[in-house]
């Protein structure tokens, strides 16, 4: 009727923005990433976080330090050559805010590892943007990449860049590794598009690989990664269809010279005498046995299994020949066609072809020619990308093509994100508690040195030194197992000892001849030097009593075998504070300094025991041998320190001054 007042109905609620809901999406999957993760920041040390952060004295900075021992602190990595001064930095941060707790040094890790998993999803929905010839909505590309983000979150296989504390070196690389890669490629879609490019296409080449460098050397592998989505998505094109010659060019400079320049100074190295001499295979047998490691990392990632993925894989057997074992050519024919489908795939699914191509070109570096351990699963970060790239096109684009079998694809990429997600919240539990994590090593690797050896450690630890604790025989019993499996090291015997005379037990002869049997059986190691070290610590701080003459001998056959400069380095420590002989402290530490001149540590040592000794004019020399090593100034205050104390030991001190601090 007129004049009859109209109801008025409620307006619909604004519906949320094709944009907000993918940044709802992007923190509701950091927020699950953070939860399965969160049990294993209650995890301690491991392995080589003793040697790279807990005994790296240098790093053990506050915020009350000068900028010369930041400085010393951001370049005492003893993991590499380049030392990886912005990861050692990190840690010296966390060193200064928390002190050396485990826990926040993991939560460090965890947040790296979230901003990574977001720079993960920014670089893939570039690539599905570039993908020819642009099929997909924007708003399907968004759950893509956001499954793509999420399937590399929370795969196990990337757990140990986390846990691991001083495998932040690998994941904080990868930061700028991301971030580099999205830089580029957004400058490449401006210059497709005909806008200007080039700044971010130079600065994520050229700024994240150096960013990255800094952290660890795996992010020199960036400009090669920028290369494989030219060759699979790209192709060199601009905004007229042709290859771009400036392109072309660059990476010919950052790419292909870097290469050739790299092969001409690593191929004499790695074929020099010694090379290879402290493991247990060599050139050849490195590369055979590297096609089996690879084809199992990509079961590992594709189809996890809670009871083969481990820190601990010194007991992978190597491969000695094409069909010792068979697997070795299986797995080498699998790689081939892995390459091959890669270029099949080139023009088909480029998605796919850029997944097989970043997972091999991913494993350049540590899996071929140069001699590091043959299997760590934390260097499938970024290889796992990849083959997250090839599960989402299979199970997510091209399954999309038909409502039927789109179904299909998306309950399969569910239950995938089910499967990675529970079985790293298993892992995060594993890494929860230290003696849990041990025995669930010992239990996956029984035939591992390292992993038998270290149930055996944790329960040294927690036994106190206490004759009566239970865990005593515990720890012997396990020290038994971890000296009778294959190419055990000199460890169990060194802590065996150790612990039976800190303990009030008999020595059993065996254990000496043990040591010595396998000190002398070839080069040295890192855990020979360790075993080594204990027996050398013990005494001096009245922990033990131990038989001079069979402790001397160990170290006499040692040298007999090699004169390894860190064997001489323990040695003089012995002899000086176990045999209170200075004289044959001073001459091993003086060959140590002459054969290793590159370590600050025994020019330190060196100086030091001149000084001590009366003949602080000699220590001139170690010391300025230290401060040329610090080419930045990082040994500035450790070689005024000492010129100090020279000066203060000097018995005439030059006319009209008094001893005191150096300039």
């Amino acid at each position: 009727m007129p004049g009859t007042p109209m109801p008025i109905r409620p307006a619909p609620a604004p519906a949320l923005s094709k944009a907000a809901s993918g940044w709802l999406g992007i923190a509701a999957l950091l927020l699950v990433v953070a939860l399965v993760y969160w049990p294993g920041l209650r995890g301690g040390f491991v392995f080589d976080d003793y040697p790279n952060i807990i005994e790296n004295t240098a790093l053990h900075v506050g915020w009350e330090s000068g900028w010369r021992d930041w400085l010393a602190a951001a370049f005492s990595s003893p993991a590499s050559a380049m030392q990886r001064p912005l990861a050692s930095l990190t840690f010296a941060i966390n060193h200064a805010a928390t002190g050396l707790d485990p826990y926040w040094m993991k939560a460090t890790n965890l947040g790296i590892h979230l901003l990574n998993a977001l720079l993960v999803f920014v670089l893939c929905r570039l690539l599905l943007r570039a993908i020819r010839p642009g099929m997909g909505t924007d708003a399907r590309d968004a759950r893509i990449a956001l499954w793509i983000a999420a399937a590399w979150a929370l795969n196990p296989i990337n757990l140990m860049a986390v846990l691991f504390v001083v495998q932040r070196m690998e994941s904080l690389c990868h930061t700028f590794v991301f971030a580099g890669l999205a830089m580029y490629l957004a400058g490449r879609l401006r210059l497709q598009a005909g806008h200007g490019g080039w700044a971010l296409v130079l600065g994520g080449l050229l700024g994240g690989t150096a960013l990255g460098v800094l952290a660890k050397e795996s992010a020199a592998l960036l400009p090669v990664y920028a290369l494989a989505i030219e060759w699979a998505l790209l192709w060199f094109g601009t905004d007229r269809g042709r290859p771009d010659r400036r392109l072309l060019a660059l990476f010919a400079c950052i790419v292909v010279l870097p290469a050739v320049v790299g092969l001409w100074w690593m191929v004499p190295q790695v074929l020099g005498n010694g090379v290879y001499a402290t493991r247990d295979f060599d050139l050849g047998e490195r590369l055979l046995t590297e096609g089996r490691v690879l084809v199992d990392y990509l079961r590992w990632t594709l189809l996890p299994n809670l009871g083969q993925l481990s820190l601990y894989h010194d007991d992978y057997v190597v491969s000695r020949g094409l069909l010792q074992p068979p697997s070795t050519l299986v797995a080498l024919l699998m790689l081939a066609g892995l390459a091959a489908a890669a270029a099949w795939l080139r023009t088909r699914r480029p998605l796919m072809a850029l997944g097989l191509a970043w997972f091999l070109c991913a494993h350049l570096l540590t899996a071929t020619i140069w001699p590091l351990e043959l299997v760590y699963e934390h260097r499938n970060y970024f290889a796992s990308l990849g083959l997250c790239l090839v599960l989402a096109d299979v199970l997510l684009r091209l399954a999309g093509d038909s409502d039927r079998f789109r179904r299909i694809g998306v309950l399969l990429a569910m239950v995938l994100l089910l499967l990675y997600a529970g079985t790293t919240a298993l892992r995060a539990l594993e890494w929860s508690n230290p003696l849990r994590f041990a025995m669930s090593e010992a239990a996956k690797h029984p035939q591992s040195p390292r992993a038998t050896y270290d149930l055996a450690r944790d329960y040294i630890l927690l036994s106190g030194f206490d004759p009566a604790s239970p865990y005593v025989d515990e720890a012997f019993a396990a020290l038994e197992r971890a000296r009778q499996v294959p190419r055990a090291t000199p460890l169990p015997e060194s802590a065996a000892i150790l612990l039976a005379a800190r303990t009030g037990r008999g020595i059993d002869p065996d254990w000496w001849r043990g040591l010595e049997r396998k000190l002398a059986a070839g080069p040295i190691g890192a855990e020979g030097h360790n075993a080594l070290g204990t027996l050398a610590k013990c005494v001096p701080v009245n922990q033990c009593e131990l038989p001079l003459a069979p402790v001397v001998a160990v170290f006499e056959n040692a040298l007999a075998r090699q004169r390894h400069p860190e064997t001489l380095s323990i040695y003089g420590n012995y002899a000086l504070n176990g045999l209170r002989d200075p004289n044959l402290a001073l001459r091993l530490w003086q060959e140590a300094a002459e054969r290793a001149p590159h370590v600050v540590q025994y020019q330190e040592t060196l100086a030091r025991m001149l000084i001590a000794s009366g003949r602080p004019d000699l220590a001139a020399a170690p010391i300025a041998r230290l401060r040329n090593l610090g080419q930045l100034g990082q040994n500035e205050a450790l070689a005024r320190e000492l010129e100090r104390l020279a000066q203060e030991r000097s018995p005439v001190a030059p006319e009209g001054q008094q001893p005191g601090p150096g300039p």
